[in-house]
């Protein structure tokens, strides 16, 4: 007999996981069902199985992977949106998702489920459903193959950045990473580093950090300025980070083409743009960043 594996988050609603479990029951299947130990409850069904253990997340994908699992399932709150539901009324939820896809989405919008559960979900070729106790359709996150009919799968908007500039960076060797090395044994995140070919032997860089570190920045750079060798530190702080993601960027003519076209047809100017195989992501300003939103959506993944 075949098992099905699922994580359930909340508990309260006994009858809707006895519901979910009596379906797949009636499917001959068996279920394990894996919850935090602070969730026990007193269901008892036949060829039901509850373990309630600490990282139950991960633990659920272990076992999915030691019993051949047909399919691995997480009930969460909320399923997996192309914008966040809560602050979008257009917001659809998404039918296929690709490791690497789901992965960046942990990082830039999603925060139900861990980099690292889709990270061992890959390497241990488990097929995740997230969905919630409501829902009939989960999102699938699997290997796929081939980029689908949606390039872009789903977006979020992060408005707790700041875009730092420092201006004419001399091009010596290993400059660059004697300025990173200040701001990470600061403890400082940097996100999306922007680094242009040098012009005179001279070049601008431009990264992101987070808002609440801009002092902290500003005071660990201009502390060692002369050092670093940089004219000037330009902080702007009135700007948001819109980001795209999917899978197939890199091998999809045109994409970063039809995304500037969208902007600039809704009055929406980029300052800067960072490229991955999966993400595409704009620093926009700040009173723009929902119009972006809107206007990406309606014609990039609404269609």
């Amino acid at each position: 007999m075949a098992y099905i594996v699922k994580y359930i988050k909340e508990f309260t609603d006994h009858e809707k996981i006895k519901e979910v479990c009596t379906k797949d029951i009636a499917l001959g299947y068996k279920v394990k069902v894996f919850a935090s130990p602070k969730k026990q409850c007193d269901i008892a069904m036949e060829n039901v199985t509850f373990e309630y253990v600490d990282k139950p997340m991960e633990q659920a994908v272990k076992a999915a992977k030691e019993l051949y699992a047909e399919k691995c399932q997480f009930y969460l709150k909320r399923a997996i949106y192309s914008v966040d539901p809560r602050e979008y009324d257009f917001a659809e939820k998404i039918k296929e998702l690709d490791y690497q896809e789901a992965q960046e989405l942990s990082v830039n919008g999603f925060n139900g489920i861990k980099y690292d559960i889709f990270d061992l979900a890959k390497r241990s070729s488990v097929r995740l459903e997230v969905l919630s106790l409501g829902d009939s359709e989960p999102t699938v996150i699997k290997e796929v193959s081939g980029v689908g009919e949606k390039i872009i799968k789903s977006m979020s908007k992060d408005t707790d950045i700041n875009v730092v500039t420092l201006t004419q960076v001399p091009d010596v060797k290993g400059l660059v990473y004697h300025i990173f090395k200040v701001l990470s044994d600061g403890d400082i995140y940097v996100d999306s580093v922007l680094l242009p070919a040098a012009s005179k032997r001279i070049q601008d860089i431009s990264f992101c950090i987070k808002g609440t570190d801009k002092e902290t920045v500003e005071q660990l750079l201009l502390s060692r300025k002369n050092e670093l060798g940089f004219s000037e530190i330009i902080i702007d702080d009135n700007v948001a980070k819109i980001s795209v993601m999917g899978a197939g960027f890199h091998t999809q003519k045109g994409i970063v083409t039809r995304l500037l076209q969208i902007l600039y047809e809704n009055d929406i100017n980029i300052t800067t743009i960072f490229t991955s195989e999966v993400k595409i992501s704009m620093v926009v300003d700040r009173c723009n960043a929902d119009k972006a939103i809107r206007a990406i959506h309606r014609n990039l993944i609404s269609q």
